[in-house]
């Protein structure tokens, strides 16, 4: 490579669904600016491959099966501060949004876009800049209009309605199999629910949404 020719963009990329990161490596590929120096299919692979291969871009999905993506865009902002995130995710809530802004993450894209986009996205991110996919950008500018949320009360009211349930059920001691019995739900459908909460609550596990579904219960009026 000559002097003159700027290096491939590395990338480390982290998605729990094998045919996704097939997918994606399929496109990348295609590209030469950008070069995949690892792929990690849970939370702890990736966080081993960035500390490893110490990319400049971390394509990161939210839904990991061992921890929540969000506390795993924390550990590599920590860990690796010289290291740039873009979440690449069909989680579009408002509240996630705010929270991966709030963290620190780089970029924030839907995983509708085309090859062409996620690459234009990876080499502004690559390049210091911050990227928003374009379907989100009203969502963002009404957050930062209405300014950051209170950090007390209920930090139940992040969930919807039935995320509520599920976690009610969850604190009731039933397993995945029994809340989707008990919500006419599959059980990866639950595990889908879970994932969100533990996002959205800032939890790594189960006994810790219990807990907490369990004091905020307590402090309610009436009980």
């Amino acid at each position: 490579m000559s002097a003159s020719t700027p290096s491939p963009i590395r990338l480390v990329l982290i998605d729990d669904s094998p045919l996704i990161r097939a997918g994606l490596r399929a496109v990348l590929e295609g590209y030469a600016t950008v070069t995949i120096a690892a792929e990690a299919g849970s939370a702890a692979e990736g966080l081993e491959a960035v500390m490893r291969h110490r990319p400049d871009v971390v394509l990161l999905d939210l839904r990991l099966p061992d921890r929540p993506g969000l506390a795993v865009c924390r550990d590599i902002l920590q860990r690796r501060p010289g290291t740039r995130v873009l979440i690449l995710t069909s989680a579009a809530e408002e509240r996630t949004v705010r929270e991966a802004i709030a963290i620190g993450a780089h970029g924030y894209l839907l995983k509708e876009n085309d090859g062409a986009s996620l690459v234009a996205a990876i080499t502004r991110v690559a390049a210091g800049h911050s990227v928003l996919d374009p379907s989100i950008a009203d969502q963002v500018l009404s957050l930062m209009k209405r300014g950051p949320e209170p950090p007390h009360g209920d930090r139940l009211a992040v969930l919807s309605g039935q995320e509520r349930r599920v976690l009610a059920l969850l604190a009731d001691g039933l397993t995945n199999k029994g809340i989707g019995e008990k919500l006419g739900l599959t059980e990866k459908t639950v595990k889908n629910y879970l994932s969100n909460i533990f996002d959205k609550l800032h939890m790594s596990n189960r006994a810790q949404a219990a807990a907490l579904y369990a004091q905020q219960s307590s402090e309610r009026p009436g009980r």
